[in-house]
């Protein structure tokens, strides 16, 4: 993300947008330990809208006992969800470049890291969440419409990140000089191509991890996953492609320029639309 937005900006703005993503990384790795975990998975005394946190602030108390049972599920639980939440996060720095202050946006960054994702994960992605295809729940427990599924986080993640980012750039407005006097749009090209398109390829190798590792096992006691982990990755190629060469022939049906960014955009929201299932 950082290679992408640093080369879809102005120059003048390459260190800023670059120092919010790494502080996205190191404030959201110790919110998100400290208490985003605990709020998503909680533990069994969880409702349906938040989870209870008290077994999840700052991990686990119980990993000093050696008969705990998660055998470090927890750990590897928290890592791979870690990435998650900083790519929600990541998402909004995107949406609001240019123009937001470094101190609003860290303010934004611990809210959605430590509140606002762990609440979404856990209506969707929790055992007992009101959204949750694996609520088995009856009655006042019982998941809305039965829940719903979304494999890998096209809505958890991408659609928390994106709807954040939009509210931001509504409330922020648009950059100085993104339309002239009669109100029409000008256009702002980023500065540097080759770090858009770096960005767009490593997030695109990536996305193997994001969805394919969303199997959560591979060779699971008793049960395979190697099968569905590699139909994910080629589900993930094709949609990626497919949107990338939509997208470059549309743009160039409308403005008769082969654009490179609007490539690069194409192919991440292939990843993003493929996501979901």
């Amino acid at each position: 993300f950082g290679m992408l937005e640093a080369g879809s900006v102005r120059a003048k703005n390459t260190k800023n947008i670059l120092l919010k993503n790494i502080l996205d990384a190191c404030l959201g790795a110790i919110v998100w330990y400290l208490i985003g975990f605990g709020f998503a998975y909680g533990d069994s005394n969880d409702g349906g809208f938040i989870g209870s946190g008290a077994s999840g602030f700052a991990m686990h108390p119980e990993d000093y006992n050696a008969s705990y049972a998660s055998e470090g599920y927890d750990w590897a639980g928290w890592f791979f969800q870690f990435t998650f939440a900083a790519a929600a996060a990541t998402i909004v720095s995107g949406g609001v470049a240019e123009r937001c202050a470094l101190a609003g946006y860290l303010a934004y960054s611990v809210v959605i890291t430590g509140f606002i994702y762990p609440v979404v994960v856990h209506w969707v992605w929790d055992s007992e969440g009101m959204l949750s295809a694996f609520n088995t729940a009856t009655g006042s427990g019982e998941p809305i419409l039965g829940g719903c599924v979304d494999f890998a986080g096209s809505g958890v993640v991408h659609m928390t990140g994106g709807v954040s980012a939009l509210i931001g750039a509504a409330f922020l407005g648009p950059r100085i000089g993104r339309f002239d006097t009669e109100g029409k749009p000008v256009h702002m090209p980023g500065h540097n191509s080759v770090l858009q398109i770096l960005g767009v390829f490593i997030l695109w190798m990536g996305w193997y991890g994001f969805n394919g590792g969303s199997t959560l096992s591979v060779f699971a006691v008793g049960v395979q996953y190697s099968r569905d982990l590699a139909r994910v990755c080629v589900t993930t190629t094709l949609s990626a492609a497919t949107c990338g060469l939509t997208t470059v022939i549309c743009t160039y049906l409308m403005t008769h320029v082969w654009d490179v960014a609007a490539v690069g955009n194409g192919v991440l929201a292939g990843l993003v639309a493929i996501t979901a299932g």
